[in-house]
């Protein structure tokens, strides 16, 4: 167990299989723990909170605030209007990914007769009792991607291995919006439901 989790006691906890989402309402100051049980699982989180609790986790804020494309343990996770919503407090991986976020599923026509799924359907749907329904872009915990020389974005095997976590503590009253994603052939496009992955489950728990 981290450190910082010592003498606190879980108010929440599920597992969220593959290609599902859950919500949680978090209090400032609670800590949220996510679990790779299976490794290079992908945690995709969306946020919002705020003074009226509807401010919506920007990524690009995020970067631009921390001058990083990197998350490291004490950066913070800002809102649109640049208030700290959340901040990494215990991380075991030390790579995750701001860059890319989620696609629809791709309507079906006479060239795509069976689309894969998104990895935005499972959000969305789960996005039903949260302040608005954009799940764009998330912050993916485990999930590894570089820039190459020109620009292109490459996915890579993640670092994540079983058991491994991450702990933020809440900067706000918080709606926390958490999918495990489906695993992607390329950044966007995702592998499917077919796939020959691994279809392991996050742990999720809430600390007071």
């Amino acid at each position: 167990m981290a450190n910082v989790l010592v003498g606190r006691r879980v108010v929440q906890s599920k597992q969220i299989h593959n290609g599902s989402a859950e919500t949680f309402r978090v209090q400032a100051g609670q800590l949220i723990q996510i679990i790779d049980m299976a490794g290079a699982q992908v945690a995709a989180m969306v946020v919002w909170g705020g003074d009226d609790g509807t401010e919506r986790l920007s990524t690009p804020v995020t970067m631009t605030a921390n001058a990083s494309i990197v998350l490291k343990k004490g950066d913070k996770l800002y809102g649109t209007r640049k208030t700290e919503l959340m901040e990494l407090v215990e991380d075991t991986v030390g790579r995750h990914d701001l860059l890319t976020g989620t696609v629809p599923t791709p309507v079906t026509t006479s060239s795509v007769s069976s689309a894969v799924p998104s990895n935005q359907e499972a959000l969305k749907s789960a996005a039903e009792n949260t302040p608005d329904d954009d799940v764009s872009n998330p912050v993916n915990f485990f999930k590894h991607v570089v820039i190459k020389p020109k620009g292109e974005l490459e996915g890579k095997e993640s670092f994540s291995e079983r058991n491994d976590t991450v702990v933020l503590v809440a900067l706000t009253d918080a709606t926390v919006l958490i999918g495990n994603q489906y695993h992607e052939r390329r950044p966007g496009v995702t592998a499917g439901k077919t796939a020959v992955e691994k279809d392991g489950a996050l742990l999720v728990r809430v600390y007071a």
